[in-house]
């Protein structure tokens, strides 16, 4: 009977309400009519498969669901609970996304494992390279480059494994051959946006979701880095660059709500960190990290590892920097065994540098390095298809969320 009396609500617009029903399903005159903020809050708190049986039941319901006032507040609860873990399969020619709770590493080794489930597959016409950004506030933004009669073809397009949304985005209208694409979210506005760059820095054009793309000036003379792995914090984009002038290594920061940028200078330890470390959101700063050996070489990550070095950016204007370095404990060489590792990043509520595995090929782990009580734990990812046919390359993103949005 209560599914009857719901399926029955009509909205009223013009009082932003939804009247109540009676025991027949017909609008009782005599009862309230319920708030829609009401209606609004009781659905922010199913899960999301629910969200997405309910977008089917009626077109009140699927309009309800596209309300901006819903998804706000969904994503807003979806960032308050438990990060979720997103993997990325990628081959040259297909991405296919899942994702996992966050694991709860104890002091044990060895954690009980997690199943992954499968978001969606995304499919690109013809052979090709697949590259899978950092998901950004629950979107994920994915570039396929092929060459098609000698000449290469860029596709871009934004990917939301919650809905399972594909959004093609137009093509960039730049004359050169080699170009860099970034995604960065500003949360004042609530604005997405695309900054493509010429890797010889020439130009630059950036495009808001849902417009067009707009040609930009770049006061800062530098080109492309060629191994460029951005990282959106904050409404900033940041991305390693090449001073043009200098020849040095620097970060640019991109502004994404005012689209201005601003050089950071890589000088001294720092330059190093730059060229070889990995960019990681530590505590809502930037972070970079490095792996030593006991003799202070930057080197692979596996059982030979002695330290990790991080450098925060702790003032953007001052360009001042804190340094940490993080002794690995001695379970470290057993619990890594034969394992080749690469950096995740730092999970955000706990401070726990996070690592995955990458050889052997046939198996996926994610480690958990915690520097406050010393300790190593392993943690068995299953439900990801390992088939490594067809050059596929696994790659596994920290803090993800879920976003509701249906976007045009």
């Amino acid at each position: 009977m209560e599914t009857q009396q719901t399926l029955n609500v009509s909205w009223d617009s013009q009082r932003n309400t939804l009247p109540k029903t009676s025991d027949n399903g017909r609008e009782s005159s005599s009862a309230s009519p319920i708030p829609t903020d009401v209606i609004v809050d009781i659905f922010s708190r199913l899960p999301l498969k629910s969200i997405a049986i309910c977008r089917c039941v009626s077109k009140l319901w699927a309009s309800v669901l596209r309300l901006p006032d819903f998804t706000e507040l969904f994503l807003t609860k979806s960032s308050s609970r438990l990060p979720q873990l997103l993997h990325a399969r990628v081959t040259n020619s297909e991405l296919f996304l899942f994702s996992s709770a966050s694991p709860h590493p104890d002091e044990n080794s060895s954690s009980p494992p997690v199943v992954a489930s499968r978001h969606m597959k995304l499919s690109f016409g013809g052979f090709g390279e697949i590259s899978c950004g950092r998901p950004v506030s629950g979107l994920v933004f994915v570039k396929h480059v092929r060459v098609l009669d000698g000449e290469k073809e860029t596709s871009l397009a934004i990917c939301n494994p919650s809905t399972r949304q594909v959004l093609h985005l137009p093509k960039v209208e730049m004359k050169r051959l080699k170009v860099r694409s970034m995604f960065g979210y500003d949360p004042v506005d609530k604005q997405y946006k695309v900054l493509c760059m010429t890797t010889d820095g020439g130009h630059y054009q950036v495009l808001t979701l849902g417009g067009s793309w707009r040609m930009l000036e770049c006061c800062i003379p530098h080109y492309d880095y060629p191994l460029l792995k951005e990282i959106c914090i904050d409404g900033v984009l940041y991305y390693k660059s090449i001073n043009q002038s200098t020849q040095t290594y620097l970060i640019v920061c991109f502004d994404v709500r005012s689209e201005k940028f601003r050089p950071i200078e890589a000088k001294g330890s720092l330059g190093r960190a730059v060229l070889t470390g990995d960019m990681v959101n530590y505590g809502g700063r930037l972070g970079l990290i490095i792996c030593e050996d006991n003799r202070g070489n930057v080197g692979a990550i596996n059982r030979r590892s002695s330290r990790f070095k991080l450098w925060v950016l702790e003032d953007v204007e001052k360009q001042e920097w804190s340094e940490r370095v993080f002794v690995l404990p001695a379970e470290w060489k057993n619990v890594v065994g034969e394992h080749r590792l690469n950096f995740v990043g730092v999970a955000s509520r706990t401070n726990e540098i996070v690592l995955s595995s990458w050889y052997p090929i046939n198996c996926f782990y994610l480690f958990y390095f915690d520097p406050e009580i010393d300790t190593v734990v392993r943690v068995e990812m299953q439900g990801v298809d390992m088939d490594v046919s067809n050059y596929a390359v696994l790659q596994t993103f920290l803090d993800h969320v879920e976003d509701v949005k249906l976007y045009a």
